[in-house]
């Protein structure tokens, strides 16, 4: 947060619009409300209204930007303006009473001042070492309240202190030895920006030298000891807002910032995960007819030699599949999306993936048809592999496989027996996680593949015919290209 620019945050149109905001009331008010012929001093005399809205602006900014944030320097900061607030909404109440009575040249000020820059130095101290024990506000609140209302019973209840008792220089020694102190303080407060630091400080800073200075104008006033003091409140207070909002901006800014990269991040995962699931979905299929066929082998002597060397041969083909599907990380089924389309043998894809089916159980009726297909071969088996599965689980006896050409194209259609897809689940049947009322699957298998068809330029599709039974999916591929092929077509 060090390195970021106020500019993002607040701009010069901000700083005069609150300039505006701050001076155009008092000054207003000290025009309408008062006979003095020095007018400019009646309203210097009305600090507590310039610093009483910017320090509450300035504790509510800091505050929600503590509870966003949880950074502690922010809850000590929001306890300091909370401090300055409370007192200067006390004053602004005295000053509104009794319009016409300067209280700034009253010497019980000073003390309090001191008292007051003393607290502030100790809570901005407190920020780089401590965690805060309680709420800042309520913290703020309470020393504020202490200090205001002993400045308030100083003024109204006691008599004023001889001036003898403190000099100006003093009063200026005082100043310097107590605020400055205070101001690099706050400016070294670690983990705020400097920008930051730096304006609240010279808030701080200026908000003691409009008391000094109205301190050192004496009674009446000077219109250049008003003049000061009107321009030292009503620059701190732009300071001291100005600080405060853009940190809250900040500080928005950076969780928005957080918000997004964690949701890119959780998105990552999802994805991830939605990969690995569709991995392992085709890896225990593949495993079912693997351990199937293998007993079947082993169990079964009446099968003749030909199926039998069918048989291994598809075990061979199966667990090549396998060994690619358990070795094959994300980076490379990445990459495995982009390769080349090659030529893929339908009759020994569908074959392997039948004779494995059956060694489950599963009655498959399928002729060879020669199609060829354009794309990865593992993929596309993945494709068909899934479509047998789904009409074993829901068919009630055979499934049944068609190939054919349409145009540029080979369809495949699987169809099943049973007792169809649910109207409910119609709608979004090839969404992820997508399953009928009476299914037992997961509902991702026709998701990953219709992404997969659509991977190769085709597409899955439920075929909506009435009159049959069941469900039939039809998953459509490019066709593979022949020499043959663009022989014709230069004839």
């Amino acid at each position: 947060m060090n390195n970021s620019n106020i500019r993002h945050y607040w701009n010069g149109r901000c700083t005069l619009l609150l300039l505006a905001v701050a001076a155009v009331p008092i000054l207003s008010l000290a025009w309408l409300s008062t006979d003095q012929p020095n007018r400019l001093a009646a309203a210097a005399s009305l600090d507590g209204l310039v610093r009483g809205p910017s320090a509450v602006v300035a504790t509510v900014c800091l505050y929600v930007a503590w509870r966003l944030s949880g950074q502690r320097q922010l809850a000590w900061l929001a306890a300091s303006t909370a401090t300055l607030a409370v007192q200067a909404v006390i004053m602004a109440g005295l000053q509104l009473a009794t319009i016409d009575r300067a209280f700034n040249e009253n010497l019980w000020m000073v003390p309090f001042d001191f008292l007051t820059m003393l607290v502030i130095g100790w809570l901005v101290t407190s920020a780089g070492q401590r965690s805060l024990l309680g709420d800042p506000v309520l913290i703020g609140l309470g020393a504020g309240l202490i200090l205001g209302l002993g400045r308030l019973a100083s003024i109204v209840l006691l008599p004023d202190l001889d001036p003898v008792w403190v000099s100006r220089p003093t009063a200026v020694l005082g100043f310097l030895a107590v605020v400055v102190p205070t101001v690099l303080l706050l400016w070294l407060l670690p983990d705020v920006p400097r920008w930051a630091s730096s304006r609240l400080g010279a808030a701080l800073f200026l908000y003691a030298l409009a008391h000094l200075s109205a301190f050192l104008a004496g009674h009446p006033a000077t219109v250049t000891g008003s003049l000061i003091t009107l321009s030292s409140d009503l620059a701190g207070a732009v300071f001291l807002s100005a600080a405060a909002v853009a940190m809250l901006r900040l500080t928005i800014g950076v969780g928005n910032d957080d918000r997004d990269r964690l949701q890119l991040r959780v998105d990552e995962l999802e994805a991830g995960l939605r990969q690995d699931r569709a991995r392992i979905h085709e890896i225990n299929s593949t495993i079912a007819g693997l351990a199937s066929a293998t007993r079947l082998l082993h169990e079964d002597h009446t099968i003749g030699a030909a199926r039998r060397t069918l048989l291994q041969d598809m075990i061979h083909a199966e667990l090549g599949r396998l060994q690619r599907l358990l070795n094959e990380p994300s980076a490379r089924a990445e990459e495995a999306r982009r390769t080349v389309p090659v030529e893929v043998d339908l009759d020994a894809t569908i074959g392997n993936l039948v004779l494995a089916h059956e060694a489950r159980g599963n009655r498959v009726n399928w002729l060879p048809s020669g199609a060829r297909v354009a794309g990865e071969p593992d993929q596309v088996a993945e494709v068909l592999n899934i479509l047998l599965d789904n009409a074993a689980k829901h068919g009630r006896s055979d499934t049944s496989v068609t190939v054919q050409t349409v145009a540029d194209a080979i369809e495949v259609a699987v169809a099943d027996d049973g007792p169809g897809v649910s109207p409910e689940v119609r709608s979004h049947l090839f969404e992820w996680g997508a399953r009928g009322p009476r299914s037992s699957g997961q509902g991702i298998g026709l998701h990953i593949a219709q992404d997969l068809t659509r991977r190769h330029g085709g597409h899955l599709t439920l075929r909506d015919d009435a009159a049959a039974r069941g469900a039939t999916f039809v998953a459509r591929f490019p066709r593979a290209r022949r020499d043959d092929d663009d022989s014709a077509h230069i004839a």
